[in-house]
């Protein structure tokens, strides 16, 4: 079972990335989410993050609501991923070591057409990243991190 709340720090930033916590918070429980939808039925969402903590989190935060979430912890095993298997939703992070979240999502959407793309950052440097990809026609959703679980499922949904 995952703590309720993490807390660690990178080189860059601190960051806290919630678990569910009490009842009546918009956030499903493990039991929850699979008692309500089948797996088939889920949305699938790949999870990008280098910080294998906040992607591992987020998959598991989406898995207890609603979605069928998988983590990946570099650009190259999400194209690997994407590979064998189309996501509905990417949600990965802008700034990587081996890629950019942008290019990856550019890759991605080679590799997947209708792929939904949400990226997050928790990095200054971002700004410039979105406004090069913005230039060439491209544009994405962004969050900032670190990102409360509803806000995510609230973009997620909408």
């Amino acid at each position: 079972m995952m703590h309720p709340a993490a807390v660690y720090e990178t080189h860059m930033a601190s960051y806290v990335v919630c678990g569910p916590s009490a009842k009546g918070d918009g956030i499903a429980s493990e039991a929850e989410s699979t008692s309500k939808d089948s797996k088939s039925d889920r949305k699938r969402v790949l999870v990008v993050d280098d910080e294998d903590l906040i992607a591992d989190s987020v998959a598991a935060i989406l898995n207890r609501n609603g979605y069928s979430a998988t983590a990946r912890y570099s650009a190259k095993a999400a194209i690997q991923y994407v590979e064998t298997e189309c996501p509905d939703i990417i949600v990965c992070d802008v700034i990587m070591p081996d890629s950019d979240g942008v290019q990856l999502a550019k890759a991605i959407r080679q590799l997947c057409p209708d792929v939904r793309v949400l990226l997050f950052s928790g990095n200054a440097a971002t700004s410039d990243v979105l406004h090069r990809a913005s230039k060439q026609g491209d544009s994405f959703e962004v969050l900032a991190k670190p990102v409360h679980p509803l806000q995510l499922l609230k973009a997620l949904k909408s």
